[in-house]
């Protein structure tokens, strides 16, 4: 579908050196000599007709922000908030000291996810009339099943509600009394969550995807979820992943618009085998991991398929475009040879990880080398990957057996 420009007022284009086009917004010229800003904003939404429309959509609240400050002479009214939820979301996705400026790509695609249908259900609210049974009815309503018959959406309830808390916390930051109150009353609320996942991929799972995998001419899949297991990394720390970027940052592997980003490749592995990495979830921390892949015989199979010759750039590239695999490709394809293989549909790429840390647990690993293993920042956040296992509670009873007999003479 097209947008009209009237439904996307300052919307401005310029074509890149691949043909694609980038998206801009731009404020009126006059408003900016004035000393308006931002002059301009880089909108960064998907070529779909849904990505179309939150594009106008930005491009409206922008547009709507912009007169707003020439009516009032050259100010914000209480920094474009009128007191509803509505405003208070606006708010904090355009906020230039908003946390949501300085989330990545990926977590301002979510937050612009549950604003939406936080604005969408309850946006015309007036935040100093909220109290408790609101937000519960918010949440309960929020987690209905998506049609009669089927299950409730507590996930979606819950990223809802999180992305609630934290634009009501943004609003406190902003001096807003009644957020103040708000914030308060949220503090003290405890809603449903979703069920922690108990699937885990076991080893022997593990190896029969990776036989399915060479018989299917998908090595690259066989060597990722290999990789995903023994070192207990993320999908994103094998695959990487694709970021929006303008062509004046575009550097090393740069298609449409996007740069892939944050996976694995050869120079992680020196000459000794040694594999250094800063995972995803802890780069600002600078947490390294360190693998003696020589440890692992069974990825050292997979490696060894690998010509030297080859060695250079990303670890995994997909079979049919010889670049990285984009998410959603390598997650269908996964699946595609999980199936064929025999893995139930419940079991998940993402339960590689699982499986590595509930494995190192079975194994009688203290809790600290998991931790470090696992590129975690503290204990408990490895403990939660930890599927309990038969093999950990006989050792535990053991043990505890052991302490029962009594002293011989």
């Amino acid at each position: 579908m097209m947008v009209r420009a009237s439904d996307a007022p300052g919307l401005k284009r310029k074509r890149n050196a691949d043909g694609s086009y980038r998206y801009y917004w731009e404020a009126r010229t006059d408003l900016v000599k004035r000393g308006y800003r931002p002059g301009n904003v880089r909108l960064h939404y998907a070529e779909t007709p849904d990505g179309e429309l939150q594009r106008a959509a930005r491009c409206r609240i922008l547009w709507a922000e912009m007169l707003a400050w020439e009516a009032g002479n050259g100010a914000f009214p209480a920094r474009g908030y009128d007191g509803t939820v509505r405003s208070l979301c606006n708010l904090f996705q355009t906020d230039e000291f908003s946390p949501y400026k300085k989330a990545k790509w990926n977590s301002q695609r979510l937050y612009d996810q549950y604003s939406k249908i936080i604005v969408n259900t309850v946006g015309d609210r007036v935040v100093r009339a909220l109290l408790g049974p609101d937000f519960m009815r918010w949440h309960t309503k929020w987690g209905e099943p998506k049609a009669k018959g089927k299950p409730p959406r507590l996930a979606r309830a819950k990223h809802a509600m999180d992305t609630l808390r934290r634009v009501v916390s943004f609003g406190v930051i902003l001096g807003f009394q009644d957020c103040a109150k708000a914030d308060i009353i949220l503090g003290k609320l405890r809603f449903e969550a979703p069920a922690p996942r108990k699937e885990k991929l076991t080893r022997a799972q593990v190896e029969s995807v990776c036989r399915k995998a060479h018989e299917l001419g998908l090595h690259s899949i066989a060597l990722a979820t290999m990789l995903q297991f023994e070192l207990a990394f993320r999908q994103k720390d094998v695959i990487g992943e694709w970021e929006p970027c303008t062509e004046e940052t575009a550097g090393g592997i740069f298609h449409n618009g996007t740069r892939w980003v944050s996976g694995l490749t050869w120079s992680h592995i020196d000459a000794d085998l040694i594999l250094r990495k800063v995972p995803v979830k802890t780069k600002r921390h600078g947490i390294e991991v360190e693998h003696n892949l020589k440890l692992y015989p069974t990825l050292m199979d997979e490696i060894s398929r690998i010509p030297l010759n080859r060695r250079v750039g990303p670890v995994i590239l997909s079979e049919a475009t010889g670049e990285p695999y984009k998410h959603r490709t390598f997650t269908q394809t996964w699946r595609r040879v999980a199936k064929a293989a025999g893995i139930p549909s419940q079991v998940k790429n993402m339960d590689a990880r699982a499986g590595a840390i509930s494995e190192a647990y079975d194994s009688g690993a203290d809790e600290t080398s998991v931790m470090k293993h696992a590129g975690h920042r503290n204990r408990q956040t490895s403990a939660r990957y930890n599927r309990g296992s038969l093999e950990q509670t006989s050792r535990v009873a053991v043990i505890r057996q052991a302490k029962q007999k009594p002293n011989k003479p």
